[in-house]
């Protein structure tokens, strides 16, 4: 029966004991998903002399655990471990408080994870990035991050550039994160397109302000639905050229049909920040009689509302002023 074993879930003692039994290399020939849970002792660290074991292994679940990295930087075995991660075509991180990153910078593990597909990370409070500056992804088409306490850029220029296949991004409840794409370029305008991607959500991310600040232009050729729920920060989608053809809406949440729409993603983008603001004005001060404004597109229609729903006497702004501040 374990020859034809597919699944196994392996806890830090059964990774221990199967390390050290004598059965053939090629035991497990046949298996495809690995999970690795409750390896709970502070110095733990990923057991990678274990996945040779597993050479048809595409499916890599590692969660509740103590582990600092996904991959040792040991220079006697990086060619291994590369090799070894190679076959891996879905792999999911949760509930790992301590790591801190997958690897750290070196060319060979870089592109240790070419045939990944699926990369979900979640609840990885103390992860610091995401992948090295080099890292390649060139057949991701799914990438999933959520709860991760400590991220404040989550790519690099260079790593966005590998994401040919990309079809759906989703980056959710990350309290740091400014900005998605940090240009590496100092200050020099580069350009990354994201042929493929289809769908980007951004949720619940009160420090985002941008998708990248620097001087970079995008191209969303296949980009047909964006979701920006609960970023208040977020003024403006990018600096330099930005290309979407297909998108003809935003949507404010995952639920929201209509979403919103204003000739681009930037100028759309531009206006939620400025209902957003008028929302806290207004909402917070009923009485309030004057509001000044940086010229915020939208600002009239919103006020409009704000007086059709007026109640308990409150007193609707009555002015808007243009005014720099």
């Amino acid at each position: 029966i374990i020859p034809n074993l597919e699944d196994l879930y392996l806890e830090s003692k059964d990774a221990s004991a199967l390390l050290k039994s004598l059965c053939p290399q090629d035991f497990y020939y046949k298996l495809k998903v690995l999970n690795l849970f409750c390896f709970h002792d502070a110095h733990a660290t990923f057991p990678i002399d274990l996945l040779p074991r597993f050479p048809k292994m595409e499916k890599l679940i590692a969660g509740c655990s103590e582990f600092k990295e996904l991959l040792p930087s040991r220079l006697d075995c990086m060619e291994k471990h590369a090799r070894v991660l190679s076959p891996i075509r879905y792999l999911e991180l949760k509930i790992l408080p301590c790591l801190e990153h997958l690897w750290k910078s070196n060319s060979q593990l870089d592109q240790a994870l070419q045939t990944l597909e699926t990369l979900v990370v979640q609840n990885c409070s103390s992860l610091i990035y995401l992948a090295p500056s080099r890292a390649s992804f060139q057949n991701l088409t799914n990438l999933d991050v959520r709860n991760c306490k400590r991220l404040v850029k989550l790519l690099t220029s260079t790593t966005a550039k590998s994401l040919a296949q990309l079809t759906r991004m989703s980056i959710k409840d990350c309290g740091m994160v400014t900005e998605i794409v940090a240009n590496e370029g100092d200050g020099i305008k580069d350009e990354t397109v994201f042929s493929k991607l289809e769908i980007l959500e951004l949720h619940r991310l009160p420090s985002l302000t941008s998708f990248c600040s620097e001087k970079h232009s995008f191209d969303f050729p296949s980009l047909v639905e964006v979701t920006v729920e609960q970023c208040p920060e977020m003024k403006f989608f990018s600096n330099e050229a930005l290309s979407t053809p297909k998108l003809r809406r935003v949507k404010l949440t995952e639920e929201d049909k209509k979403g919103s729409w204003v000739g681009n993603l930037n100028t759309t983008i531009q206006q939620l920040s400025a209902q957003t603001l008028l929302e806290l004005e207004v909402k917070g001060c009923p009485k309030i009689e004057e509001i000044v404004t940086n010229d915020l597109p939208g600002a009239v229609d919103l006020l409009r509302e704000q007086k059709a729903n007026a109640t308990d006497g409150a007193t609707v702004p009555r002015m808007i002023r243009d005014k720099k501040i």
